[in-house]
C-alpha cells in the first residue's frame, strides 16, 4: 500500500463523470494534520490529458480551508478517467498526491468485487477442507469465491452450509468443475443451482442420446480442422445444462499442459467462433508460458473477430496456503507453484450476489488478473475497465483487503474451533466491507 494511503483518507473514491461532487480529505494521525482555518491549494490533474511539466500551472486549482481537521471541496469533474488530487501543504510547494476516479453512470452505479471462479478442496484433489479454503480466500481479500471441485458439487455445498448461520460478508457461490464422459474440455459450472455432473451420472444412456442428437445437427466444415464432433456436441450439452441450472458456463484453461496442450488449437478456435460458452478463463492457475499462450490465442482470435465474449481470471487453486513455496511433498495436490491469489477476477456488479455477478460477467463487466508472486499485477480486458481496475488495485483494494484479512482470520479460527470467541468476533466484523464500499463508492 502506497505511503499516501497510510497518511490520508480521501472519499468518495469514485464520482460521476461531468458532474459536481464533494471530495473530503482526512489526515490519518496528528503528524499529517491540517492547520485549522488555513487555506490549502488543491490542483486537479486529469490522467489522460497531460500537459508539459513546465506548464503545470495550466492545471486547474481551487482552495479549501481546513475545518474539523480535514479539507473538503466541490469540483466538477470532466470525462471518465483518474484524477490526481494534489494538495500543496506549505509555501515550499511540498504536496501530497491522492486520486479519485470519474465514471460514466454504467460503471459508477456498480461496485468492484474481487473473486475467484475456479477453486478446489478436499472434495476432489485440493489440499484443504472447503470451510478452510473459504476462510483463506477471505483472508486474501476476496469478496466472492466458488468451490468448484472435479466431478463434485458437494464441496461448494459443504462450504456454504458450514457458514450458513455464521455472520460473514464473503459470498460463497455454489459450483463444480464438469467432466462429461468422452470430453477433454474442462468446464466450470459457476453458480448453478444443482450439479451438472450428477445429471449424466444419474442417466448416462440419456446423456449419450442427447449428445448424439446435438451431434447429428452439427455442420462442421473440413476447414475447421481437428474438431471432434462428439466432444464439441458434449460441450454444448454441458453449457446448456449449466444455463438451465442458472449458472455461468466457463471454458477453462485450454493451454493447460500435460504432455501437450489439453485442448487442440482447432477445437479452441471452433469454440471461440461459435461462442457456445458464457465466459472464457483467459488467465488460469498455470505457468507464465501457458497463460501467455492463452492470451496470445485470445488476442489473435479477437483481431479475427472470433473472441467477442466475456473473460475471467481464475486460480484453479488446489491449495490455499502459501506453504507450498517453502517446499511440498512431491505428488501432493499443492505441487503446482502457481494459483492461489495469483489469478483472479474483478467484476463490476450492482450487488455482491450470485445472480448480479453472473449478469455482470455476461454483460462484459469483468477483467482478468495475473499477479505471480513478487510481481506487479497485470490486468487484462477492455481498456476502459483495465484503467479503472488498476486504479482500484492501487487506491482501494489495499484498504479493503486489510478488513477482509481480519474476517478471514476469524473464519479460520471458527472453522478450526481454536478460538471460542471467534463467532463473536465475526459478528463484530460483519458489515465493515459493505460500509467501506458505501463510503468510497456511495453504494
Amino acid at each position: 500500500m502506497r505511503r499516501e494511503l497510510h497518511n490520508f483518507d480521501i472519499y468518495p473514491k469514485t464520482v460521476p463523470a461531468n458532474e459536481t461532487s464533494r471530495i473530503t480529505i482526512r489526515p490519518i494521525g496528528s503528524h499529517m494534520a491540517f492547520a485549522e482555518g488555513k487555506s490549502y491549494t488543491i490542483t486537479v490533474i486529469p490522467m489522460t490529458e497531460p500537459v508539459d511539466y513546465v506548464e503545470s500551472e495550466r492545471y486547474p486549482t481551487t482552495t479549501a480551508a481546513a475545518a474539523g481537521g480535514q479539507l473538503a471541496f466541490d469540483w466538477q469533474f470532466g470525462r471518465e478517467q483518474e484524477y490526481v488530487i494534489r494538495v500543496t501543504v506549505n509555501d515550499q510547494q511540498q504536496f501530497v498526491a491522492l486520486s479519485v476516479y470519474a465514471l460514466e453512470r454504467d460503471l459508477y452505479d456498480r461496485i468492484p468485487l474481487k473473486g475467484d471462479l475456479h477453486v478446489h478442496s478436499t472434495y476432489s484433489d485440493g489440499a484443504e477442507a472447503p470451510e478452510i479454503v473459504a476462510a483463506n480466500y477471505r483472508r486474501a481479500g476476496y469478496d466472492f469465491m466458488v468451490v468448484s471441485d472435479h466431478y463434485e458439487y458437494g464441496g461448494s455445498q459443504a462450504a456454504i452450509g458450514f457458514y450458513r448461520d455464521v455472520p460473514i460478508d464473503l459470498n460463497i457461490v455454489p459450483g463444480e468443475e464438469v467432466h462429461a464422459p468422452k470430453v477433454e474440455t474442462h468446464i466450470v459450472n459457476f453458480g448453478g443451482d444443482y450439479s451438472v455432473n450428477e445429471l449424466y451420472r444419474q442417466d448416462e444412456a440419456k446423456y449419450f442420446a442427447e449428445v448424439r442428437a446435438i451431434e447429428e445437427g452439427l455442420s462442421i466444415p473440413p476447414e475447421a480442422g481437428r474438431v471432434k464432433p462428439f466432444e464439441y456436441a458434449a460441450c454444448l450439452w454441458v453449457y446448456q445444462k449449466i444455463r438451465e441450472a442458472n449458472g455461468l458456463s466457463i471454458f477453462a484453461h485450454p493451454n493447460w499442459t500435460v504432455e501437450a496442450y489439453q485442448i487442440g488449437d482447432d477445437m479452441v478456435r471452433w469454440q471461440f467462433a461459435n461462442h457456445a460458452f458464457d465466459a472464457y478463463e483467459l488467465i488460469g492457475g498455470l505457468s507464465p508460458k501457458e497463460n501467455n499462450m492463452q492470451l496470445a490465442f485470445y488476442h489473435t482470435a479477437k483481431a479475427q473477430g472470433l473472441a467477442d465474449f466475456p473473460i475471467v481470471g481464475s486460480s484453479d487453486s488446489h491449495g490455499s496456503v502459501l506453504a507450498r513455496y517453502e517446499g511440498s511433498t512431491i505428488g501432493s495436490p499443492v505441487d503446482n507453484p502457481y494459483g492461489f491469489n495469483e489469478m483472479k477476477t474483478i467484476v463490476f456488479a450492482y450487488k455482491n450476489e450470485k445472480n448480479d455477478i453472473i449478469d455482470a460477467i455476461r454483460s462484459g463487466y469483468s477483467v482478468a488478473i495475473d499477479e505471480y508472486r513478487g510481481e506487479t499485477p497485470r490486468v487484462h480486458g477492455d481498456y476502459r475497465l483495465v484503467s479503472y481496475a488498476l486504479f482500484l488495485l492501487g487506491e482501494y483494494f489495499p484498504l479493503h483487503d486489510e478488513l477482509c484479512f481480519e474476517e478471514g482470520r476469524a473464519m479460520k479460527a471458527y472453522a478450526a474451533g481454536s478460538e471460542p470467541e471467534a463467532l463473536d468476533e465475526l459478528a463484530f466484523l460483519k458489515g465493515r466491507v459493505p460500509r467501506l464500499m458505501e463510503k468510497y463508492f456511495h453504494k
